[in-house]
């Protein structure tokens, strides 16, 4: 017996596709400035470099996945446990993997190309998404957030094998859990090389591990809002227990309330915390004050934003192909007609552009390969 197809949310889809558009706004806009005659319109990447746009847009999707991942975990019918995990994992292969590798070929042809050219070792493990672990450097530098979904899926996995993923409580756990780990780690890490955590050898994975820890622990926040969700569509009531609807709230404001209390006692914070704080924190509590508001009272749910949130993962992978390639064109000057464009223009350009690209990539790789994913798993169990 198959499993039934994951409930889809427009307005969840619709934050996916603005997730996606932040995130090129920064991007493009930070590249396009570094022409050796920036662009007339300098204002539209001091915004984004403001707010961090880029870092909102991460935020946004992890908070999704969160609030999706754990609710496709679960068995149907007559399924066992492994059987569910089979299903799991060989549909979000299908889902992660082929879109993927696809960028990363393109991203070696940009390289080989118009840019600096990487070498086959680079690109060959670069298809495993945790490329990080061998050494190897990514050939997008915005891989690093699908090595953060591996690391929940098998998390939820793992939650799912003991029967306890969907239990609210073990979700807080998991909150509280994945920062204490990655905090914990580089120390272990240092104690046994220092080298590692050296920050001119050590790899972007082992320096920005407390960050990650935040992350995983906004992923399983999103998974305790499905909670709240699930159970307030049910019944109308919530069902949580008051130590876990208090840190549910809690979590939420806390992070919200960050960038208040870092300015109330910056000086009273060592300064390295204190400087970190300022910068991380407010895009972070940005991003998780959007994705509840667009949850709450503004749902979005239109089908124009619904099949921008289709094409999303290929807009977030394929995005840097498109403004470094018109980039480089800009910069050997191959396009004079656009060399004295506002910056509007080419994140117009750039935008559009990630769009097309995005749709070829949604129904010519990512759907059929969805669709083969769900076809294989459900002969699996058949």
């Amino acid at each position: 017996m198959t499993a039934t197809p994951a409930q889809r949310f427009g307005y969840i889809d619709a934050q996916r596709g603005l997730a996606a558009l932040l995130v090129i706004w920064l991007h493009a806009t930070d590249a396009f400035m570094q022409l050796p005659t920036p662009p007339t319109g300098g204002l539209l990447y001091k915004i984004s470099a403001a707010i961090d746009t880029g870092r909102i847009g991460v935020i946004l999707f992890f908070a999704i996945s969160g609030f999706v991942i754990p609710s496709s975990l679960r068995a149907v019918g007559n399924q066992t446990t492994l059987d569910a995990l089979r299903v799991f994992f060989i549909r979000r292969v299908f889902r992660l993997y082929p879109a993927y590798w696809v960028s990363v070929v393109a991203a070696a042809l940009l390289g080989l190309f118009l840019m600096t050219p990487f070498s086959s070792q680079t690109v060959l493990l670069n298809l495993t998404i945790i490329q990080s672990v061998f050494g190897a450097p990514d050939v997008l530098g915005l891989y690093w957030t699908l090595r953060l979904e591996l690391i929940f899926y098998i998390a939820c996995a793992l939650l799912f094998t003991f029967k306890v993923l969907q239990q609210p409580r073990w979700l807080v756990v998991g909150m509280f859990g994945g920062p204490i780990v990655f905090a914990v780690l580089p120390r272990c890490v240092h104690w046994l090389n220092p080298q590692w955590l050296n920050p001119a050898s050590a790899g972007p994975f082992l320096n920005y591990l407390t960050e990650y820890g935040l992350f995983i622990a906004i992923m399983f926040w999103g998974a305790l809002f499905r909670c709240w969700h699930d159970r307030a569509q049910a019944d109308g009531t919530q069902h949580f227990s008051r130590v876990v609807l208090v840190v549910f709230i809690l979590f939420a404001l806390g992070i919200c309330a960050a960038p208040l209390l870092t300015w109330m006692f910056y000086a009273y914070l060592p300064s390295a915390l204190a400087s970190k704080l300022t910068v991380f924190m407010p895009p972070v509590s940005l991003g998780l004050g959007l994705f509840i508001l667009l949850s709450t009272t503004l749902k979005i749910n239109h089908r124009v934003t619904t099949w921008l949130g289709e094409i999303s993962y290929s807009m977030y992978l394929f995005h840097p192909i498109v403004f470094y390639t018109l980039f480089v064109l800009l910069r050997d000057g191959r396009l004079p007609w656009l060399a004295e464009a506002h910056l509007a223009v080419y994140l117009l350009l750039s935008v559009l552009g990630s769009i097309v690209l995005s749709a070829l990539i949604y129904y010519a790789v990512e759907k059929p390969m969805m669709r083969l994913g769900r076809k294989l798993s459900g002969t699996l169990l058949a």
